[in-house]
């Protein structure tokens, strides 16, 4: 049969010879879309095997199912809807799923639900009815699973420990950059570049080449990836020829293009915990903390996401894999009313013709509901699907070390890919689509411990600095739109200027912790009604020394919920801070109105007491003031009265209180002026009043006095005002100190570890939804 113009049809021809000819299965125990018995609508599967041909005769369960697409690339198994669903009704044991260039393997539990276990090769007839055999097949690890990728990396960093002296994060940036070439290389399809064969072969005719073939190589590699801005132009591999082409003959035969995300993400995600210890640690943030917050923000599709200090990029892969779920189970959802409409309208006793008619519609429909999933196109580039517009329009992240960059991508690339929002870049400042208030959600963990100071400026660095060629303006602009020309005009007009002088906390000094810039860096990227959820030292929380800082925030979000971190939660990463982590939720511009009426008012309730009490205070301290007992002074007084001149306290003028932290009005006493006739006789006395009273101390020590207890009394009301207004602006905070989160002092993570977090984020969810029933949110 020629079956060339059917590309379904050329795989499923090809897997019987291949089951045939490789799996020694006769052609007589074999059968081709094949329904189950169960009933007319029953679904059908592409090859179907039996033990032998008697069983197949029979009727009895099928040993093994295979399920064949035309598709190249990653085997989905979302697409394989039909094949799984006869495989579980007929009963068979194996299920294999297969297209044009790869396919996977499941061992299928019975029960309910029922279970797929992913194993690494399909049985062969001499397996069947023999047990032994079968479970050493079922258990036996030889394709390219996460344990063996994993341990590849690990081969390939010992590798270049050994042959150049690499230090760990020398070797890590080595290796990165190699798997940067093997995906340019699998994505522009010249497969047969990265394997040892190529590289024998070329360097015959590399007489003396001024750039070696791998430098070649990377150098191509560099410019796929230029808009990432991951590599200097003077970047290099800096490894010999022999050991480029080890660390090829590790990875040729792998096509991590065509490998499901959660093997080569995990795998990577396991080296890199594993790698990164020491100076490195401070780009992790534990798996199971970087799952809680992200759980706890429940970020959803279409929602943008930023990380302004995202080092390893764990947030905001977790976000991906977040939403991505969400879309993947609606899909699902959508995908099952599907079926159960189209079977709908099929009866019991349809033609064959009519069932495959049926399969045929739903497979079509199914099809085109899975593409939803597809994250980027087979060449790696942007696609318009419900995943696709996750990945590269909704998900944005800094890291001014381009080491962390570098990873944050290559992590992203192995999870799914989505790597085009992240950038190499100084938090602090905008950059392509990353500028205030375009967020939905933040989520970051900033570096602790680090200060920005004056010598930090826009521009003085490229992570500091933005492009501003003609085309790059088209782009974003295009992009972005007028929102984004604002925020690039903005930089571009404060190149030169400190950075702390961009923000509120920055302006009134000279350095500001780093931590705290990045509070206030996420709360302005955040659009209003924004969710953020930060690690903070817990210093910020609870030190008296940075209740500035509490009460500026409090002003511009409300704090949802505040999570204590045990001490060992960082400590894997050799930081002995203890930290917390901190939600809010940014004020629309009714809350901020609603907290300056709020001001207004405690002013107004307070200026009732507080006023009587200023003015008796001036008032009783006039006289002191004045001669403090001295008879000189006095009887100068007398004689200045006689000539219509007296001696008056200057009236005491309230203004706004300047800085960070909201207050009563500040107090000011200027002191004392002279009213009344300018004659002779009275210039004299007034300069003999002035004379005298310099050599009376007690005056001095009574107006000190007096402006002591104007500031002490203003403190009293601004302590007044913040009750007034707390009580006025009251909402109820989620507070929890988890005991265990999952990871030990030396960086373990996994099943056996306690964790209080799951506990802690169920509460943390009734908490809300309590308070969105009740209105009170």
């Amino acid at each position: 049969m020629d079956v060339t113009h059917k590309p379904e049809e050329v795989v499923r021809q090809h897997w019987v010879r291949r089951l045939h000819l490789d799996g020694g299965f006769s052609l007589e125990q074999m059968d081709q879309e094949r329904r189950t018995h169960s009933g007319r609508r029953s679904p059908r599967a592409d090859i179907v095997v039996w033990r032998n041909a008697a069983d197949k005769q029979a009727g009895s369960e099928p040993v093994l199912v295979v399920e064949t697409k035309a598709d190249e690339g990653v085997v989905r198994p979302v697409d394989f809807w039909q094949g799984e669903s006869y495989a579980r009704s007929a009963g068979a044991r194996f299920l294999v799923l297969a297209n044009a260039s790869s396919h996977v393997v499941f061992e299928l539990r019975k029960g309910i639900p029922g279970r797929a276990r992913q194993i690494n090769d399909w049985p062969k007839a001499v397996d069947i009815g023999d047990e032994k055999r079968l479970g050493a097949l079922v258990n036996r690890l030889e394709v390219f699973d996460r344990e063996q990728f994993q341990r590849l990396l690990f081969e390939c960093h010992s590798l270049l420990r050994d042959n150049h002296a690499m230090t760990p994060d020398r070797a890590f940036d080595t290796i990165s950059k190699v798997l940067f070439i093997k995906l340019h290389v699998e994505r522009s399809r010249t497969h047969e570049t990265f394997t040892t064969k190529y590289l024998d072969d070329a360097a015959r005719f590399l007489n003396n080449p001024r750039l070696a073939l791998h430098e070649q190589m990377f150098d191509q590699t560099k410019g796929a990836y230029s808009a990432d801005d991951l590599f200097a132009k003077d970047d290099r591999l800096d490894i010999s020829a022999d050991t480029f082409r080890a660390l090829v003959g590790k990875l040729e035969r792998f096509n991590l293009s065509k490998t499901g995300e959660d093997i080569k993400g995990i795998a990577f995600e396991k080296f890199l915990g594993r790698t990164f210890r020491g100076e490195l640690g401070q780009f992790f943030t534990p798996r199971p903390v970087v799952e809680f917050i992200v759980n706890v923000l429940d970020p959803k599709e279409n929602e943008v996401v930023c990380d302004p200090a995202a080092g390893s990029g764990g947030f905001l892969i977790r976000v991906f894999d977040h939403v991505r779920d969400q879309i993947a189970a609606d899909v699902a959802a959508q995908r099952q009313r599907v079926i159960d409409t189209i079977n709908a309208e099929y009866p019991d006793d349809a033609a064959d013709t009519a069932l495959d008619e049926r399969d045929k519609r739903i497979e079509s429909a199914v099809e085109e509901l899975n593409k939803q999933l597809a994250p980027s196109a087979p060449e790696g580039t942007p696609t318009d699907t419900r995943v696709g517009r996750l990945a590269w329009g909704c998900i944005y992240g800094t890291d001014k070390e381009p080491r962390a960059a570098r990873t944050a991508k290559m992590n992203m690339i192995m999870h799914g890919d989505g790597h085009g929002g992240i950038h190499w870049h100084d938090g602090l400042v905008d950059i392509n689509g990353i500028f205030e208030g375009r967020f939905r959600v933040v989520v970051t963990n900033p570096p602790f411990g680090a200060t920005v100071t004056s010598s930090q400026r826009i521009g003085s660095s490229p992570e500091a600095d933005v492009p501003n060629d003609l085309d790059y303006r088209r782009r974003q602009q295009q992009r972005y739109g007028k929102d984004w020309l604002d925020a690039h005009n903005r930089v571009l007009n404060a190149r030169g200027q400190k950075i702390l002088d961009q923000f509120e906390i920055g302006k009134v000094t000279t350095s500001r912790k780093t931590e705290q810039m990045f509070l206030e860096r996420c709360l302005r990227l955040l659009e209003p009604e924004g969710r953020l959820g930060i690690v903070l030292p817990n210093g910020n929380l609870n030190a008296s020394s940075q209740a500035w800082l509490r009460r500026w925030a409090e002003g511009k979000a409300f704090l949802r919920a505040v999570v204590a971190l045990p001490p060992e939660t960082f400590k894997f990463s050799g930081a002995s801070v203890t930290a917390s982590v901190v939600f809010m939720q940014k004020f629309t511009e009714d809350d901020a109105q609603r907290w300056e009426q709020c001001w207004s008012h405690a002013f107004k309730a307070t200026e009732l007491e507080f006023g009587p009490r200023r003015e008796a205070l001036l008032n009783s301290a006039t006289d002191a003031l004045l001669h403090s007992d001295d008879p000189e002074l006095r009887d100068l007084l007398d004689r200045l009265a006689a000539l219509g001149v007296t001696r008056v306290l200057s009236e005491a003028t309230r203004a706004r209180k300047d800085g960070l932290v909201r207050g009563a009005p500040t107090t000011t006493l200027r002191g004392f002026s002279w009213q009344g006739g300018a004659t002779a006789a009275a210039r004299d006395l007034k300069k003999a009043y002035i004379e005298r009273a310099a050599k009376v101390p007690g005056l001095k020590k009574a107006l000190a006095s007096l402006k002591a207890a104007l500031k002490d009394l203003d403190e009293q009301q601004s302590v007044a005002m913040w009750k007034h207004v707390r009580e006025a602006f009251d909402y109820p905070v989620f507070m929890a100190t988890p005991k265990a989160v999952g990871i030990t002092a030396t960086g373990e993570t996994g099943e056996s570890v306690p964790n209080d977090l799951p506990a802690v984020l169920a509460a943390w969810q009734q908490f809300k939804a309590e308070n969105l029933r009740e209105g009170i949110w």
